[in-house]
């Protein structure tokens, strides 16, 4: 009856379908989502369950790829302007180059460090290769960093709804092949217990899947869940609208505020300077100063010390530049001679607290924590330059210069085996006399990169550290070969009462090796366990019977 009202009318009002909204993907699209869901797939199985080792390395190397291709062809090469920022080639490079930290180191920390720098680098690397423009000012290079993901997030209703709802040919397409998937799994049951009892390597690698069938269960249920959001990222930087995404320029605080602020700072660091300049300058010589209850105390205490200060003129030389009010595009004058005066004296600072690190480890040996010191240091040093820098120039950008250095240090630690190069110091040290002993149990807690140490020191000419390297080499073998620590019981305590010292904790007798070992898939690898395992391997094959030395 409308329509007749509105035909009488002179008007027909058609009924008018859903306006979609989205996009209409194409295979480029539909690739790209399968390249996520393969890449989350690998994180989850091969990445999170293996330790972020190798396993971790290879997901994030195939994702990095992948989205690269993607992105080259699809906005890159069909852009009118394709212009590539140099700083973000740079943080691709180092992004896909931190993926060696997973596969030369072992330590957790340098994983856990490399893991988010080396996303965040990826993030304006992989914005910037989008055709997005990396905005000005020095907090640009942050919300550049979080737009993207962030954005993706907000956005993932539409991306996926626009993969798998818009176009109604395409609609079918993904519902046969997702169809044919189906259909496949009935053949798979069929297939692979054939392959299985074919191959012996095979049957090891379905094993190691279907071992624990909950596990399982649940790895693929978290891929489920986890990778809507990397194909919402990886369609977003093609299709998402790419608008300016800088933060405001803050307001800033007066001049006469901070100026204060900072005056007051200064004048405690210049009295503090002048107050213990014998106490700073003797570090470059290695006297100690009177009052100083140990040579050890003071070089520790100085270092970590300086370290604090260190840390806390970054963040304040850091939000002075953030929230100081420019005049004419520039820093006022009378901050530029308090970041001046405060980039100075924290290099002074610098310098100081890596010559105490370099004195206490002579006398004292080398520990994983006094290198990452070291390392934060020389990071900090480069930083405070820009800095300086910055005081005279405007165009030196300092997260863009921090961003870079942070991953070359961690390049640095993660390619150089912070661990391994502790380890065989320490041993150097020993054999040549710069020390007398060594901390077998350090070597230990070292892991993987303490036990071919271990080894070499189980035969050395001194008996006792010789039984006592023997003894940290049985405990760290027992969890690389049956995943349980031999020494697992603190209050039972091996003593030698001739030699002087402790031997070790532990339950007795320890392990006897029966071939098998803990953690050797391939996932979970890394250069520096296969290379102890290879080494083990041959002494415990010429040495069978050194577990039993902790019995006699």
């Amino acid at each position: 009856m409308q329509q007749n009202i509105n035909e009488n009318s002179g008007y027909y009002f058609a009924p008018q379908k859903p306006v979609k909204t989205g996009f209409s993907p194409d295979r480029a699209d539909f690739a790209a989502a399968v390249s996520a869901l393969v890449s989350v797939a690998l994180t989850v199985f091969f990445g999170l369950w293996g330790g972020f080792n190798l396993g971790w390395a290879i997901a994030y190397a195939f994702f990095f790829v992948s989205l690269s291709v993607y992105l080259f062809r699809q906005v890159f090469l069909k852009s009118e302007n394709r212009s590539f920022s140099p700083f973000a080639a740079v943080c691709g490079v180092l992004s896909f180059a931190l993926c060696l930290n997973f596969v030369l180191s072992a330590d957790n920390l340098i994983h856990f460090l490399s893991f988010v720098v080396m996303l965040a680098l990826g993030s304006v690397y992989f914005s910037s290769l989008s055709g997005r423009k990396i905005p000005g000012g020095d907090l640009g290079v942050v919300s550049f960093t979080l737009f993207s993901p962030l954005s993706s997030v907000q956005e993932l209703p539409d991306n996926m709804r626009s993969l798998f709802s818009n176009g109604e040919e395409k609609t079918k397409k993904t519902q046969k092949a997702l169809l044919g998937i189906v259909c496949a799994v009935p053949v798979l049951f069929a297939v692979i217990p054939l392959l299985v009892r074919s191959d012996a390597a095979f049957e090891g690698l379905v094993g190691s899947f279907f071992a624990n069938p909950g596990e399982t269960a649940f790895k693929a249920v978290l891929t489920v869940i986890v990778a809507p959001f990397l194909i919402s990222f990886c369609l977003f930087l093609r299709r998402g609208a790419k608008k300016e995404n800088g933060a405001k320029p803050l307001k800033g605080f007066d001049t006469v505020f901070i100026s204060a602020f900072m005056f007051t700072l200064n004048a405690c660091y210049l009295v503090y300077l002048f107050s213990q300049t014998a106490y700073f300058f003797s570090a470059f010589s290695g006297i100690l100063p009177d009052g100083a209850a140990t040579y050890a105390k003071y070089a520790r205490r100085g270092f970590f010390e300086l370290c604090g200060v260190c840390a806390i003129n970054l963040c304040v030389f850091f939000l002075m530049i953030v929230l100081s009010r420019s005049r004419g595009g520039k820093m006022p004058s009378v901050l530029r001679a308090h970041g001046v005066f405060l980039s100075l004296f924290t290099l002074v600072l610098t310098a100081t607290a890596i010559s105490k690190m370099v004195m206490y480890i002579s006398r004292f040996g080398m520990t994983v924590d006094r290198v990452f010191s070291a390392a934060f240091m020389v990071f900090a040093a480069v930083v405070f330059i820009s800095m300086l820098l910055r005081c005279f120039s405007e165009k030196v950008k300092i997260l863009h210069i921090a961003f870079i250095a942070a991953g070359v240090v961690l390049l640095v630690l993660g390619a150089g085996n912070a661990n391994a190069l502790t380890a065989k110091y320490n041993v150097a040290a020993y054999y040549d006399g710069r020390l007398k002993t060594v901390d077998t149990e350090y070597l230990e807690s070292l892991g993987e990169d303490g036990v071919p140490l271990l080894i070499d020191l189980a035969n050395d000419e001194n008996k006792a550290l010789a039984k006592k390297a023997q003894i940290s080499l049985a405990n760290a073998l027992s969890y690389y070969y049956t995943g349980e620590y031999s020494a697992d019981d603190e209050d039972f305590v091996v003593y030698d009462e001739n030699a002087g010292y402790s031997l070790g904790y532990g339950t007795l007798p320890y392990f006897i090796p029966d071939g098998g070992k803990a953690d050797a898939e391939f996932y979970k690898m890394n250069l520096p366990r296969y290379r102890m395992y290879k080494l083990a391997d041959v002494f415990i094959k010429h040495n069978p019977d050194f577990f039993k030395l902790a019995e006699n």
